[in-house]
């Protein structure tokens, strides 16, 4: 038995035949239809999350790790409000949801009536397709026009772009009624093949000026694993006019590459900043966390800048860009690699030169840094050594630590970096790791940590999932920065606070360990990415007002130390 509701059936075989699987609902009312319907399809793997930003998360996770739409359904009024932190993530990070909400019929909208907001079009700012379906269709016609809107929003979920669609769905009382299920007869889906334009001419360009710039930047932003493009940039870093430079979250394997910018950067001087600008930059995947990239490149020196990604969204990042080839990267770099001129340049060596003395320069003071963020971060990095496993970080401090150190190439890194808010760090990891059960683990700040604590409120914590709190009381990001640091006011920038992990932990049945110096941290990390019977949480205590300075200090010593052979 399913709801008797008009058109609920169709929603439910059309997102089957398309290839759905999961579903995450949030308990509700208005939304009873939907409750009603989809357990009853063995197709459909239902997942209940009763905090609707949790569950926007959550799906995000989820539609990271299988690259393919999740549904998120939720009853009317300020539920779907909630989701828009993770809809905004999920839109600058091209990741498919399908949000399907529940809704008041037209009529009450606007007149007092409980639970109602203007929901139609309601995420406009960052959504890819929204459609506003009938209430109660019921002729042949009606019944063709809830379909085509339905698989309208489904395939925008997808092409030319993937991202979040938003499906509103009016629903008039009673709506706890049932009836059998009925033979359904369902449209034809007529996907729209997207063109793009002057690809030949784009790329005849390009190759030209690649064949005459001697100084080539390619540089890598966030994106998942991927083994061709991991092949092109093995075959491009022998180039001696190419540099290559990647971040964590670029998930790029190969070592002939500069992983750590700001170690590398802080190299530069009089002499050589301006000399190692590029003749021609070519970016490729998403977002790029280091600031101090950003700088470099902004500079208002000339070179050409083109970018090279499916996204028809065109992000000018460094404020030189030319041109946006809207094809896929794989292509355009396996035909550069192919078909370009050899080179005398010495362009890679001095940039090379520069990232070995960083690197030289970076183990000599790990050495010697007293307990501190940085400290904890080596320490981790090292317990992961050979390991296999998915790795989330959280947005602020973690993700900027994690630029500083080299992860093992079988180990995937993803963050929030669409938005970069520090809300559903918890539930994203959480989600992804339902997909394939075996370890991911979050690295986070306690901030980030305890504002998604309803992360941790449902079934789905399997015994593969860690979570470490890296907390220093209070946030640390702000003493990095002057203008909060110089001000009379830090405690409102900073949170300052004396909470633990350890209840809410606890409460919802994790394991939990704590510790306080490196000796216990390395003690406590030899058996926690064992998987036993249930979650783990560490939460790793840090000097809050020492972080800043050691880290301040670690690149004073880089740079000052520059002349050290």
């Amino acid at each position: 038995m399913i709801s008797n509701k008009a058109g609920i059936q169709h929603i439910a075989e059309l997102f089957i035949r398309e290839g759905i699987e999961h579903i995450v609902i949030s308990p509700g009312s208005r939304n009873a239809p939907m409750m009603l319907t989809f357990p009853e399809y063995t197709e459909l793997k239902c997942y209940s999350i009763v905090d609707e930003r949790s569950a926007g998360f959550f799906a995000l996770g989820m539609a990271l790790k299988l690259q393919k739409p999740v549904v998120l359904n939720c009853t009317s009024g300020s539920a779907l409000l909630n989701y828009a932190p993770a809809i905004a993530e999920a839109y600058y990070q091209n990741i498919p949801l399908i949000v399907l909400s529940a809704d008041r019929p037209a009529h009450l909208i606007d007149c007092g009536d409980g639970q109602c907001i203007r929901q139609d079009d309601v995420f406009h700012n960052f959504i890819r397709k929204s459609v506003h379906l009938p209430e109660n269709p019921s002729s042949k016609e009606d019944i063709l026009n809830y379909q085509k809107l339905v698989l309208e929003a489904v395939n925008h979920s997808l092409s030319p772009i993937p991202g979040p669609v938003h499906i509103n769905v009016p629903l008039a009382e009673p709506i706890y009624d049932t009836q059998p299920k009925k033979a359904l007869e369902l449209i034809t889906n007529h996907t729209t093949t997207h063109h793009t334009n002057h690809i030949e001419e784009k790329l005849r360009e390009l190759k030209n000026l690649w064949n005459t710039s001697a100084k080539k930047l390619i540089l890598i932003g966030q994106q998942a694993q991927d083994i061709e493009l991991n092949q092109h940039i093995q075959k491009l870093s022998e180039r001696e006019d190419v540099v290559i430079m990647t971040e964590t979250t670029s998930n790029i394997a190969t070592d002939r590459v500069i992983k750590h910018i700001d170690r590398v950067l802080s190299q530069l001087n009089n002499e050589n900043d301006v000399a190692l600008l590029p003749d021609l930059l070519i970016t490729v995947g998403g977002h790029i966390v280091s600031k101090k990239i950003k700088a470099y490149l902004r500079k208002e020196i000339k070179y050409q800048h083109w970018h090279i990604g499916e996204n028809t969204q065109i992000n000018d990042t460094f404020f030189h860009l030319d041109k946006h080839i809207q094809h896929n990267a794989n292509d355009i770099l396996s035909t550069l690699s192919e078909t370009s001129i050899p080179s005398d340049s010495t362009y890679r060596k001095k940039w090379m030169e520069l990232s070995d003395k960083a690197e030289v320069l970076h183990w000599e003071y790990i050495k010697k840094a007293p307990y501190s963020d940085l400290l904890v971060f080596e320490t981790i990095r090292k317990s992961l050594e050979d390991k296999r496993i998915n790795l989330h970080f959280s947005n602020s401090t973690p993700i900027r630590y994690s630029q500083l150190f080299k992860y093992g190439n079988n180990i995937r890194i993803d963050c929030n970096r669409g938005v970069s808010g520090i809300d559903g760090s918890v539930s994203t990891a959480l989600g992804a790791s339902t997909i394939q059960q075996e370890i991911t683990c979050l690295i986070t700040g306690e901030l980030s940590f305890f504002y998604d604590s309803n992360a941790l409120w449902n079934k789905y914590l399997h015994p593969g999932f860690r979570i470490i709190v890296i907390n220093n009381g209070g946030g640390g990001i702000f003493r990095f920065i002057d203008g909060p640091m110089q001000s009379h006011h830090l405690d409102y920038f900073e949170t300052p606070h004396q909470r633990s992990a350890k209840s809410l932990a606890l409460e919802n049945s994790l394991e939990y360990h704590s510790c306080e110096n490196i000796k216990n941290l390395e003690v406590s990390l030899q058996r926690f990415f064992k998987i036993e019977t249930k979650a783990k949480v560490l939460e790793i205590f840090t000097p809050r007002e020492e972080n800043d300075k050691i880290l301040k200090s670690y690149f004073s010593f880089l740079k000052t130390s520059q002349a050290i052979e």
